[in-house]
């Protein structure tokens, strides 16, 4: 039997089956590379605003009372009901602040001391703003209110009497936690609050550095080296809020606070900051004017949840190079101007001069000065210096001291200006990704 002979296929046949073969082959090639390919971010703007800390009027902000969270600005918070409670006399700045098993288990940045570690109040809460340690934010809670839970409820109690709504506290130091958020009209309104309810405890706000044994530590706020006229604050890092900086500077009798969220670095945050101070020293002010009220803020307040920072800092990852890992050098060129070198690259910047400080606070261990606990870190004693002048009654120990560091009015260089509304200058770009910093930058 012979076989039946198919008929020929057409050539529009043939088109068709190699048509329906294209599509049907890369589709499981396709689905995989579109699943490995990351969706571009959305654009983001940060929140930001600048305040005039005597008035309350908002001179220039941006989404400030948007949800963010605050990471370690949190710890003025922190500051201010150990100042509040010193007040009432449930506590002073010479009492015992033991480090329990709790905060020794605290991630950095942190102290390091041992469990059963003893502090003076005093010297805590200089660790706590120069340093921003986590583990004596959890030790100072529990000496002030008995727990973390205890202090975070009375944290939330003064946030509510200050008008704080968008904020929420659930710890002492800002570490990550869904629950534990603010905005920057909140911080604001917390600055100010801390600049006009404990003026007297200013000095806390903008120490330069402190020294315990041969060890000096820096305050990350690169503003109080470096920002004519800065009164301080606080500086503030994790992943999901980016680099924040609550910062006020006086001149000419006037006083700004600058609140910056979600910087990708650290310079960047202090740059972002020195352009709002500035223009807050070039405006006029108006009392009883056109300006909005801090108080009565309510711009940004249509967002619900914090936005999450950490894919935009991975995105960024050069930037944060640039800004942290590659260590800026500032450079005064002959005309006064102050520039920022990194590698080969040179350009202008906001902020001055380096500002002269007297040496570094000395902070101890102990109950007093030069005593020291089983476990704890016993370090000398060391005189107060006599021709430096005598601290605030608020800061007072002679024995915990070797100098006072005041508001510093170093005449800076002439800088860029700077006119309409916030202009950052570019960041230098990386020439290799590095990882992401982890908690421990503030």
């Amino acid at each position: 039997m012979k076989p039946t002979k198919r008929p020929p296929i057409s050539c529009a046949a043939r088109r068709m089956l190699a048509l329906v073969l294209l599509m049907l082959v890369p589709l499981a090639p396709a689905a995989a590379q579109t699943a490995a390919t990351p969706a571009p971010l959305p654009a983001v703007t940060t929140p930001y605003v600048l305040v005039d800390a005597r008035t309350g009027e908002v001179i220039e902000e941006r989404d400030a009372a948007r949800p963010w969270y605050p990471a370690s600005t949190t710890k003025l918070m922190t500051l201010y009901v150990a100042l509040a409670a010193v007040r009432a006399g449930e506590i002073d700045l010479q009492s015992p602040v033991v480090m329990s098993a709790r905060a020794a288990a605290e991630p950095p940045s942190k102290m390091g001391f041992k469990k059963g570690t003893v502090i003076t109040l005093d010297n805590a809460l200089k660790m706590l703003m120069v340093k921003s340690a986590n583990d004596v934010a959890v030790a100072v809670a529990e000496a002030v209110g008995g727990s973390v839970e205890a202090f975070s409820n009375r944290m939330n109690a003064q946030a509510r009497r200050l008008g704080m709504v968008a904020t929420h506290f659930v710890n002492p130091h800002g570490l990550p936690d869904p629950r534990h958020v603010s905005s920057a009209r909140d911080m604001a309104l917390l600055g100010r609050a801390l600049t006009t309810d404990f003026a007297e405890y200013r000095a806390y706000l903008n120490l330069h550095a402190i020294q315990i044994g041969k060890t000096v530590l820096k305050n990350y706020n690169t503003l109080v080296e470096r920002f004519r006229g800065t009164t301080g604050m606080k500086t503030g890092y994790i992943c999901s809020s980016g680099f924040n900086l609550v910062a006020s500077a006086e001149r000419n009798g006037r006083e700004m606070i600058a609140v910056v969220f979600g910087s990708y670095n650290a310079l960047e945050r202090a740059e972002q900051a020195a352009v709002l101070l500035e223009k807050g020293f070039r405006s006029r002010a108006l009392f009883g004017g056109a300006r909005p009220q801090l108080a009565g803020l309510r711009s940004g307040a249509e967002f619900r949840e914090p936005l999450d920072m950490c894919p935009y800092l991975k995105a960024r990852r050069g930037a944060i190079a640039a800004g942290d890992s590659e260590q800026p050098e500032f450079k005064t060129l002959p005309n006064g101007m102050v520039v920022i070198q990194q590698g080969d690259q040179v350009r202008p910047t906001h902020l001055g001069q380096k500002i002269a400080y007297g040496p570094p606070i000395r902070v101890y261990v102990g109950g007093a000065a030069g005593a020291s606990p089983a476990g704890g870190l016993a370090v000398a004693d060391a005189p107060v210096p006599k021709a430096r002048p005598n601290p605030p009654a608020a800061l007072a120990g002679a024995s915990q001291m070797t100098a006072f560091v005041g508001q510093a009015n170093a005449t800076g260089a002439p800088f860029p200006a700077t006119e309409g509304p916030l202009t950052l200058l570019p960041s230098a770009p990386s020439k290799a990704a590095v990882p992401l910093p982890r908690a421990k930058p503030n």
